[in-house]
Formats: C-alpha cells, sequence, structure tokens
C-alpha cells in the first residue's frame, strides 16, 4: 500500500497497469489486489498471470527482490544459517553476489 501511494502520480500517468503476479501464495495475492484496488481505479489495473517459467522478467525481478532482501538481512544480522551456508559471509556476499546484481540494474 506505501508503494502504491508513494508512487502514486506516476502510475496514475499510464493508461493501464499491469500487475503480474504467479498467485503462488493465496494471502499474498489477496493482500496485492486489496491495495491495487483501494489504491487505483478497477478500469485501470489488468492482471497477468506470471509463470516464472514464461517472463524472463520476473524470474530477473525475483533474483534482484531475493538479493537485496538478503542484503538487508545481513546488514542487520538477521541472516539465517541457510543464507551464510550459500552466500558465506558478509563481505563475500557483498564483493561478490550483491556487487554484480547491482551493476546490472538499469
Amino acid at each position: 500500500m506505501n508503494f502504491l501511494f508513494d508512487n502514486l502520480a506516476e502510475l496514475q500517468a499510464y493508461d493501464a497497469v499491469k500487475v503480474y503476479y504467479d498467485n503462488g501464495q493465496h494471502s499474498i495475492a489477496e493482500s496485492l489486489h486489496l491495495a491495487i484496488e483501494y489504491a487505483l481505479p478497477k478500469d485501470a489495473v489488468v492482471y497477468r498471470s506470471a509463470q516464472p517459467s514464461e517472463y524472463r522478467l520476473s524470474q530477473a525481478a525475483d533474483y534482484i527482490c531475493t538479493m537485496e532482501l538478503t542484503a538487508i538481512k545481513y546488514a542487520e544480522h538477521a541472516a539465517t544459517a541457510t543464507d551464510e551456508k550459500f552466500f558465506g559471509k558478509w563481505s563475500d556476499f557483498k564483493k561478490g553476489i550483491l556487487k554484480e546484481t547491482r551493476k546490472k540494474l538499469v
């Protein structure tokens, strides 16, 4: 909801806002629909299925969000054992995967 209201002027400049989600988690899908339909006119929103196997952009967005969430967890000293086992120490993650991911942001 905060994202929508923070970016409302930009979103309202478009004829239609397309929302891609794979409906993988019912509670998230429901929250998205409620927030979007509260903030934007219903006739301005188009929902599309985003099956990761079919949409590379959604895969890229998912990867970037995952890396940024992992960076936040490391910064707040809340990284899980799985994070540390998979990515290594914060300094290794920051200098390697996170740096490479952020270089590719548009």
